[in-house]
């Protein structure tokens, strides 16, 4: 395994972590101590209540109170906590990183799905959803296609939302911080008629200057966000076996997005300054409607679910980057998908557990991209229409042969088809060209998990997930260079799940191996140009590593937590070209892939209403290409809170990156040879006040 020593920035964060915990030990004693545990907790990523301890598989679970004492404000911040998941937050799309599987930088698609309340956000761009309202993130790592099908061949994050019920709820937040940055957030949720009929509403507010000045224009705003995002939920129980859950949700946002920076080169400038002529901004709009229904027999459970989810994002980029008046890169996309499920799970404490279901989807993918260019002869542009269709039939099965051992089977079928279109204008005039995709796949999994004692469980897994093949609607020229074909992955897996000490502490470790089959990769297309390129279908690759996840209450009211994820990423065969030359990327690791992610922290809850939380979250060596010649060392992030909690209302201070660590989140070569990158985020701070009913 390829580990690189980090020198200052992992002893940095692991000071800071150790430092916490010793500094929070002295105000314990014996008069304090409590009998808290770490209990089990309900989970719904296996598509049925199930006990988390029981789960077999690598899964990490952070419920809606550490979100809230983490000032986590979307998911991106979440997999900062959470082994092995990395996520690329980047101008050219955002992605989930699982176990160092990644995607093609500009691919609309994941290999790692996102499903909130039961349903699918697709699309790349749609990924770093607002954690408002939550009741828990469930992360499940390795290839979940059994049960969730196509685009989860890395893992799967299921968020699960606080629903309306009897007891009248009511929150609310607002915080100030640097780079004048404001949140807001507020909830309500209770009966409209007692037993029967419910009612929630959320609405969350966001607005930053951002951390980015163009010295061009003199700006200091240039990566402002304003983002307002509501949901409603109405849930209906008539009776003891019947309910109906219907939310309505919107998120509009509006953003600067001009990050991207030359490292070198005449036009150079230092880290959060850009020297972009043009004024880049993205705006994004999102509806999405479900309506859930449960009826539930003497030894069933029967679900529907029907959503509708809509999107839409334009934007305009500044072409080179640079003072010079080059032109724009303008980019449209229009998404509408339409989803159902039926599924019969089994209740009761019956040694056969089971579940059944069917999935139907229909998605129309609509995309326009326009190369302004002052020179006539280097303006493109690509419009798209596509549709995707698909439907499944899954199921899977668990049977305990003893208290002790249990069994379980799943296998998914599923067909999907895909068709584009596409019309490429360029000098040469426009030429039209279509491909038609269609795709059948099987997804197995298998597992087994043995007690081998009260506080211990072993267990071993295989899996096989699938990444759809698709189309290529920003820089394809012909009919070769437009479709691709799918990507598979094989999880070996085996690990232990253990708690101590009366269930005040919890470790879980897993040990894995991914075969990936067709790595679908971006490459160079000869002759083609600025601008163009292909994804096509390299040879192999692999992925490897370890987890461990620890969780501890070991006196009074100090919690501890850790965390690390080892992945060690190699491509077996590929055989390519970089600068119109061959080139063999075999033994390379992929890219977006840190060798390893991390995390430690500790919180400690003073019987007088005082409180202090201390985190740190790191990642380790990453490259930004294939050929490994672009990379960032890696990177510790120490993260401070001290707050004050009296009655319903709560008080507190916070800073994030509190060394102002620098690390880059993307980097990329230009025409010209030079190195454009992205910074991560600097050093932020700010005051929050929360009020809960």
């Amino acid at each position: 395994m390829k580990i690189t020593s980090y020198s200052a920035p992992l002893k940095r964060g692991a000071l800071a972590a150790c430092m916490v915990v010793l500094l929070a030990t002295p105000f314990v004693s014996a008069s304090e101590e409590s009998q808290r545990t770490l209990d089990d907790m309900v989970i719904t990523a296996s598509k049925r209540e199930s006990s988390l301890d029981d789960f077999a598989g690598s899964i990490s679970v952070k419920d809606g109170q550490f979100i809230t004492d983490h000032e986590i404000k979307d998911l991106s911040e979440l997999t900062l906590f959470i082994p092995n998941v990395y996520f690329k937050k980047t101008t050219s799309g955002d992605a989930f990183v699982s176990r160092g599987i990644s995607t093609i930088d500009t691919s609309l698609f994941s290999p790692m799905g996102l499903y909130i309340n039961d349903v699918s956000y697709p699309l790349s761009f749609m990924q770093n959803q607002l954690l408002t309202d939550v009741k828990r993130v469930e992360v499940l790592r390795g290839p979940q296609g059994t049960l969730y099908g196509r685009n989860s061949e890395s893992g799967v994050i299921n968020v699960v939302l606080e629903e309306p019920g009897d007891k009248l709820k009511a929150t609310a937040g607002l915080s100030a911080g640097n780079y004048n940055t404001w949140c807001g957030e507020a909830s309500v949720s209770g009966p409209v008629v007692k037993d029967t009929l419910y009612l929630g509403l959320s609405v969350t507010g966001r607005k930053t200057d951002g951390f980015i000045e163009n010295e061009v224009t003199g700006k200091d705003d240039v990566a402002d966000e304003e983002t307002t995002a509501a949901r409603g939920t109405l849930r209906w129980t008539p009776g003891e076996r019947f309910e109906l859950v219907a939310t309505l949700d919107g998120l509009d946002q509006d953003k600067g997005i001009s990050t991207l920076r030359l490292e070198d080169g005449p036009q150079a400038s230092d880290r959060h300054k850009v020297r972009s002529s043009e004024e880049d901004r993205a705006e994004e709009e999102e509806v999405g409607g479900v309506i859930k229904m449960n009826w539930r027999a003497d030894n069933a459970k029967f679900t529907s679910i029907t959503s509708n989810r809509q999107f839409t994002r334009e934007f305009t980029h500044d072409f080179d980057r640079t003072p010079a008046k080059l032109g724009t890169t303008d980019l449209d996309i229009d998404q509408d998908n339409w989803s159902q499920e039926f599924r019969i799970a089994s209740e009761g404490e019956a040694p056969l557990s089971w579940l059944v279901g069917l999935f139907g989807f229909t998605e129309d993918l609509d995309t326009t991209m326009a190369l302004n260019h002052v020179n006539p002869a280097m303006a493109k542009d690509r419009v798209t229409d596509s549709e995707n269709d698909g439907y499944a039939i899954f199921g899977q099965a668990t049977y305990r042969f003893t208290d002790k051992l249990k069994l379980t089977g799943g296998l998914r079928g599923e067909h999907a088809t895909a068709e584009g279109t596409q019309t490429f204008t360029s000098i040469m005039g426009p030429v039209t060209f279509d491909e038609k995709l269609s795709e059948t796949e099987w997804l197995p999994m298998a597992s087994a998990s043995y007690e081998i004692a009260d506080n211990l469980t072993a267990y071993a897994t295989c899996a096989r997930g699938w990444l759809a093949g698709g189309f290529n609607y920003f820089s394809a020229n012909s009919e070769e260079t437009f479709g691709y074909e799918p990507e598979y992955t094989v999880n070996y897996e085996t690990g232990l799940k253990a708690t101590f000490f009366d269930r005040r502490l919890k470790a879980d470790f897993s040990l894995f191996y991914i075969d990936i089959d067709d790595k679908q990769v971006r490459e160079e297309v000869p002759g083609g140009g600025q601008g163009i390129w292909k994804f096509s279908n390299a040879g192999k690759a692999h992925s490897q590593g370890v987890e461990l996840d620890l969780t501890a209450l070991p006196l009074g009211n100090l919690e501890v937590f850790a965390g690390v994820g080892l992945s060690d990423t190699e491509i077996d065969t590929w055989q390519g070209t970089t600068g119109g030359m061959p080139f063999d990327y075999s033994g390379n690791s992929l890219p977006w892939a840190p060798e390893f992610t991390w995390n430690a922290g500790a919180a400690y809850y003073m019987t007088n209403g005082l409180y202090g939380i201390a985190d740190v979250t790191g990642a380790g060596k990453q490259y930004f290409d294939a050929a490994n010649t672009l990379k960032d060392d890696g990177y510790a992030l120490v993260n401070l809170k001290m707050g004050y909690a009296l009655g319903r209302f709560d008080i507190s201070v916070y800073c994030k990156n509190i060394f102002d660590e620098e690390y880059a989140t993307k980097k990329v070569k230009n025409m010209q040879g030079f190195t454009m990158v992205e910074d991560g985020e600097p050093l932020t701070f700010g005051l929050t006040l929360n009020w809960r009913l």
